[in-house]
């Protein structure tokens, strides 16, 4: 009984802001066209930045995993999406939430430095608020994977170590699933801030447009970007897409509603910044190179 009710949390989230945009287009679909075109530049740097940010995330998930282990007295090895250990303890179990739970701080300290910026013209602001968003998406969700497969990292934290099981998991997973459809709409203000400041914010096609360009086109293309950086086996690259679908719709599904927490005049709608493309390419060729083969820790 209480597997089925995760798995109801598990496709509302999914089906949820299918339906909610549905509504949207249904509703909006009277109102004056959105006059000019989507701009490649927004899209481009979107993309790149999720990249950046999606594989600094992940990378810092799988260093703190190890160093749970290291703290132990194991002899870890550090891949850039996984990781190993030799020997055994009794707390190796609960180290695999070390994760998770370093990726979450990293995204309220995104978060904090994001709301320091908003006011700022850097590009970098955008990478800021990606890794915001991916330290969030990353690691809460984790607790709903770990309710539908104990053996997850996360899993043999809560379930294996902590013994966490029956109602209690339904209801930690409950929360993190209403938390993930929550905060992705939430993040839907802060990439709104975005958007070129001639643009009409009374119209809501407007709105649903622009996060329809930096937000689902530019987390769509970044996720393709970022299969390169997966090593075998390929069921690796399923995770980037995985983070995509189950918040993204919820951020677009939000667009007609939401109110930019700042509007400020930016670059990112106006050229391509290469500095971040070398960054992506430099830390490509690191996780190929290096991590790839693994690192002993």
């Amino acid at each position: 009984m209480n597997m089925m009710i995760i798995q109801i949390f598990f496709a509302a989230l999914l089906v949820g802001p299918i339906i909610w945009g549905a509504y949207n287009v249904n509703k909006y679909r009277s109102l004056p066209s959105v006059t000019g075109k989507v701009k490649k530049a927004t899209i481009i740097n979107s993309a790149i930045s999720y990249a950046l940010a999606y594989n600094l995330i992940f990378f810092l998930q799988e260093l703190f995993l190890v160093l749970g282990k290291k703290a132990l007295g194991l002899k870890s090895f550090l891949y850039h999406n996984n990781h190993t250990w030799e020997g055994e303890h009794s707390m190796s179990s609960l180290m695999q939430g070390s994760g998770a739970l370093a990726i979450f701080i990293a995204g309220l300290i995104s978060l904090l430095i994001f709301r320091y910026l908003s006011k700022s013209r850097s590009e970098w602001k955008l990478l800021v608020l990606w890794l915001a968003f991916h330290g969030l998406m990353q690691s809460i969700p984790q607790v709903i994977f770990a309710a539908l497969d104990p053996g997850t990292d996360t899993g043999e934290a809560l379930v294996g170590y902590l013994k966490i099981s029956g109602p209690v998991l339904t209801f930690l997973a409950g929360v993190c699933t209403l938390s993930t459809a929550l905060i992705s709409i939430w993040f839907c203000r802060p990439f709104l801030g975005f958007i070129p400041m001639d643009s009409d914010l009374s119209n809501p096609r407007v709105k649903l447009n622009y996060i329809l360009s930096i937000a689902v086109g530019g987390a769509l293309l970044g996720s393709v970007l970022v299969v390169p950086f997966r090593i075998l086996p390929m069921h690796h690259a399923i995770t980037p897409f995985l983070v995509f679908t189950f918040t993204i719709p919820w951020m677009w599904s939000a667009a007609p509603m939401s109110r930019p927490l700042s509007h400020n005049r930016n670059r990112i709608n106006e050229k391509i910044f290469w500095v971040p493309v070398l960054l992506l390419i430099f830390l490509l060729l690191f996780f190929q190179l290096i991590l790839a083969k693994g690192v002993e820790f």
